[in-house]
């Protein structure tokens, strides 16, 4: 008797989608634009998060998996209760939303379905600097309809950060140390952060580019005055995460301290990143000797 293996044609996904497509058109889950979107969709930790910002709650029919992890979300108590999705097409389809906010990781496909059924598609940039942040609140808000609480979260993010920055004290030399030993340098977010602060950062003198993997060895030998440990998932008993709290980090008692940056503030641009800068201009504050008198 011969058996016969039924070979899955891979063409039969694309129709599935495209006749699930089609079937929501004649259903009629496209809608105009409005000037304020009612049924939005976040499918990104940081577009969950500006979402929560700008509008009012009942206004979001949907949040990210992650919008509810208080280590990497700022909002993590107001989205409790919000339908949670995995960014997958088809439940974003379900949801009949009227905006999807999301990012170019993750996410692509459903947004792609979406803007094929006509509803809007506001992409999150990815900050790279303070004035990076500003424009993604500013866009957002425009997109949300918000443009005035846009512009309010701005002006109190810039007066946050106008006040750290009067804190007295001398610049100090400092480094951000990530799990696995990752930094960040120019033309990122968080280079921007640490010299708003008043901190130098010495990632870029201890590797090139934006990020880099710095060796233990070099951060002892460099001994910066501030090392800022990354907070996230500190229970965790990963390899990437034992790094942090290497014996080693003993040799620089008394050169060096140590402050436990929580991730959630500079992990996504937002206005949340003045706290950051509060943070450390108040470390900086601590540490620094006092200026020399004239």
């Amino acid at each position: 008797m011969t058996h016969y293996r039924l070979i899955p044609d891979p063409m039969d996904k694309t129709r599935i989608m495209i006749r699930y497509v089609m079937i929501a058109l004649v259903a009629g889950l496209a809608w105009p634009a409005a000037a304020k979107p009612q049924r939005i969709v976040s499918t990104n930790v940081c577009a969950d998060q500006l979402a929560l910002a700008l509008v009012d709650r009942e206004r979001i029919v949907s949040v990210s998996n992650l919008a509810i992890e208080p280590q990497i979300s700022n909002y993590a108590e107001a989205a409790r209760g919000i339908p949670v999705n995995h960014a997958r097409a088809e439940e974003i389809v379900e949801l009949k939303p009227d905006l999807v906010l999301g990012d170019v990781y993750t996410g692509a496909h459903a947004n792609r379905l979406a803007e094929t059924l006509g509803v809007p598609v506001h992409v999150i940039g990815v900050g790279t600097s303070l004035d990076d942040v500003r424009k993604i609140v500013r866009d957002a808000a425009h997109a949300l309809g918000e443009d005035q609480r846009g512009a309010a979260l701005i002006a109190g993010m810039d007066a946050r950060i106008a006040r750290a920055k009067t804190q007295g004290g001398t610049q100090i030399t400092a480094l951000v140390y990530e799990p696995n030993g990752v930094t960040s340098g120019f033309g990122t977010l968080t280079h921007d952060v640490v010299q708003t602060a008043g901190l130098r950062n010495l990632a870029p003198e201890l590797m090139p580019g934006s990020y880099g993997t710095v060796p233990l060895e070099l951060v002892i030998s460099a001994a910066p005055r501030l090392l800022i440990l990354d907070d996230a998932y500190t229970g965790s008993s990963s390899r990437a995460q034992s790094i942090l709290r290497h014996p080693a980090f003993r040799s620089l008692e008394g050169k060096t301290a140590l402050y436990a940056m929580p991730s959630r503030l500079w992990i996504c641009p937002g206005p949340w990143v003045a706290e950051a800068v509060e943070r450390l201009a108040g470390k900086r504050a601590e540490l620094a000797p006092p200026p020399k008198p004239e």
